[in-house]
């Protein structure tokens, strides 16, 4: 009788983030630990749930079963990258905005420079660009994250983006992808950081300018800031009794606040609600969720082409503002 599964022989999980996760979990469990390997196939799973040791499965909650547990090797193949539906590549970028704002200036740079071509091509293999801002989005996540994998350390700058995400994503009625809910997540934090002065409004507007073109959500309908308020005491909870949230000091750079007032995250959001009105493609309805079911390829690569070429350019003035 022979082992099908023997100890010495790692197993190779290729998929997306929760496919890896959970593979990655089952590695750990199987006989104490058994190696394994990697190869994500979208965008976000290269970019932000293939890079680390933490694995796990939703359980009563969000990853509420895990361990940190290493891979022997993760291998990144862009030629996947094409096979994906656009809303999932737009996803991948939410993470991509999440390591520019928080991290890396010169990737926030790039992505105003090519973000809307890299997404129309889906970060075509081969393509120079597509290959540089992959690479500084990993580079960016290793230099954050290195340092302490176990997460001992509760001060963490790639906790951007993930302050409301997950009482965004864990709510049924907005239905949102991982990816877009840390992209509205991180541009609700840039303006709270804008609120606090540690953005300035050139820079807030260039971040609001960018999600435009890039045709990501600053919203999505039935938001309110009341949400915000409720997120804020959630997460609060979770990260032991302290906000501990990190926000973009200018961009491109990180530093930690232990509170948001109401006023605060009132002001923020009636700044984005102006913006919006503006650029209605980046506040969102349930027809872009993943559960619809009314895109078909076709027409959601229309859709985008036509979401991007016509974005409206027309900027509104970052003001300091009350609602």
């Amino acid at each position: 009788r022979v082992d099908p599964l023997r100890r010495s022989e790692p197993v190779l999980a290729i998929g997306g983030g929760v496919l890896t996760d959970t593979a990655g979990f089952a590695c750990a469990l199987w006989r104490r630990g058994i190696p394994w390997c990697r190869l994500p196939t979208t965008l976000l799973g290269m970019v932000d749930a293939s890079v680390g040791i933490k694995v796990a499965v939703n359980y009563k909650r969000k990853n509420g079963v895990g361990h940190f547990f290493s891979p022997l090797h993760t291998f990144i193949d862009a030629t996947f990258l094409p096979t994906l539906d656009f809303a999932d590549v737009k996803s991948g970028c939410g993470e991509i905005m999440k390591a520019a704002l928080i991290h890396d200036a010169s990737l926030f740079n790039l992505m105003e420079e090519h973000g809307p071509r890299l997404i129309l091509s889906k970060f075509q293999a081969g393509d120079p660009i597509a290959d540089q801002v992959v690479q500084k989005s990993i580079d960016a996540m290793l230099d954050c994250i290195g340092p302490d994998l176990w997460e001992e350390s509760l001060l963490r700058p790639m906790d951007f983006g993930h302050t409301f995400s997950r009482t965004l994503e864990a709510s049924e009625h907005f239905q949102l992808r991982h990816g877009e809910a840390v992209a509205i997540d991180c541009v609700m934090s840039t303006m709270i950081a804008n609120v606090k002065n540690l953005v300035s409004h050139q820079d807030a507007q260039r971040v609001l300018d960018l999600y435009a073109a890039l045709d990501l959500p600053c919203s999505i309908v039935g938001i309110t800031a009341d949400t915000y308020k409720l997120a804020t005491k959630e997460i609060t909870v979770h990260r032991d009794g302290i906000l501990r949230a990190p926000l973009p000091k200018g961009i491109g750079s990180c530093t930690f606040v232990d509170s948001f007032t109401d006023e605060e995250i009132e002001q923020a959001f009636f700044k984005l609600e102006q913006f919006m009105h503006k650029h209605p493609n980046t506040y969102w309805d349930n027809s872009k969720s993943f559960n619809s079911g009314t895109v078909g390829p076709k027409s959601e690569e229309q859709t985008i082409l036509h979401d991007i070429k016509t974005s409206p350019r027309t900027t509104v003035e970052m003001t300091p503002s009350a609602k």
